[in-house]
């Protein structure tokens, strides 16, 4: 037999609905707080709680994208790699913060007479002192532990920049840019850096 209705069941469901009302405009209003403080993260952080309550609201996922690009956007600095050094410090970073590195010109590997310019040279690799899986001449990244041991973390890897990177930190630390080319070969030009997700110390 069916369990009867209970009347009193109506009257917690509209409370309900006043609360999850009352919650999301609260939510809303902090978030502006947030923004308006330019605490891009921490928006971000708090719709990020919410998308797990609500994992089906589109706007919720937008606003999110709208908000780490924000953050980007806001954190943005500018640093020149100078392409006759080795690796450089650009600045800290903290695991799954989003960061974007954006790097423009060209350089001149001197000993080998080749321009190249932050995605590499395509081809087999004209020397065998090169980072394997980077194509030579590119621009490579690095995450150094900040303690420079990173515990039980796998030592970090570098990964390919090119003309344009952008994912979250695979870990806390600091983030270094060089050029793929061996300590030999001397180079002779600058890259313009734009770089997006680097925190304050």
């Amino acid at each position: 037999r069916p369990k009867p209705p209970n009347p009193d069941e109506k009257k917690i469901d509209a409370k309900m609905e006043k609360v999850k009302d009352s919650f999301l405009r609260d939510t809303e209003n902090l978030i502006k707080s947030y923004e308006e403080a330019g605490s891009y993260d921490r928006a971000r952080m708090v719709l990020e709680a919410l998308q797990k309550l609500y994992p089906q609201n589109e706007q919720i996922k937008v606003k999110i994208e709208q908000l780490s690009a924000q953050a980007l956007d806001a954190s943005e600095t500018d640093f020149t790699l100078d392409v006759s050094k080795s690796w450089q410090e650009v600045g800290p970073v903290q695991r799954d913060r989003a960061l974007r590195i954006r790097v423009a010109g060209d350089y001149k590997i001197n000993s080998l007479s080749l321009v190249s310019g932050p995605e590499g040279i395509t081809g087999e690799n004209p020397t065998t002192d090169a980072i394997p899986n980077v194509p030579f001449g590119a621009v490579m990244g690095l995450i150094m532990p900040a303690d420079g041991a990173g515990g039980n973390e796998k030592p970090p890897k570098p990964f390919l920049v090119g003309n344009s990177f952008e994912k979250p930190a695979e870990r806390d630390g600091v983030l270094l840019l060089k050029v793929n080319i061996p300590a030999q070969a001397k180079c002779t030009g600058k890259l313009q850096v734009k770089v997006g997700g680097i925190v304050s110390p």
